[in-house]
């Protein structure tokens, strides 16, 4: 499988779509790809990662990020469709305490849009 990343604009959200895995190489690459993307936009961004197979230190480290940044612009990040290896990282990393977590787009869209 491609790691790359898919760019979904809807009226108020910026949806990001990772595809692949998301580690020490790739989260570079994403880094510099999301951080400029974020700048350019002023909507709220969900992290989608239901195509994602694999997510390390350097994943979690490229959410935090990139979460610090959108706080710092009083905007959110939302994260969307971990599978449960990964979703049990960011749990251990608290990472669910400080940024809202759906199960799928489809329940966030359902729950609060």
């Amino acid at each position: 499988m491609d790691n790359y990343i898919e760019i979904e604009k809807t009226n108020h959200l910026l949806i990001v779509h990772f595809y692949g895995e998301i580690d020490s190489v790739m989260a570079p690459v994403y880094r510099g790809q999301l951080s400029d993307l974020i700048d350019e936009s002023e909507e709220d961004v969900i992290f989608d990662f239901t195509k994602t197979s694999f997510i390390d230190s350097s994943g979690i480290g490229l959410v935090l990020g990139r979460y610090n940044q959108l706080k710092f612009e009083h905007r959110t990040l939302i994260l969307t469709g971990l599978n449960p290896v990964a979703y049990r990282l960011f749990e251990l990393t608290g990472m669910f305490q400080i940024m809202p977590y759906y199960e799928s787009i489809e329940s966030l869209k359902e729950g609060t849009l």
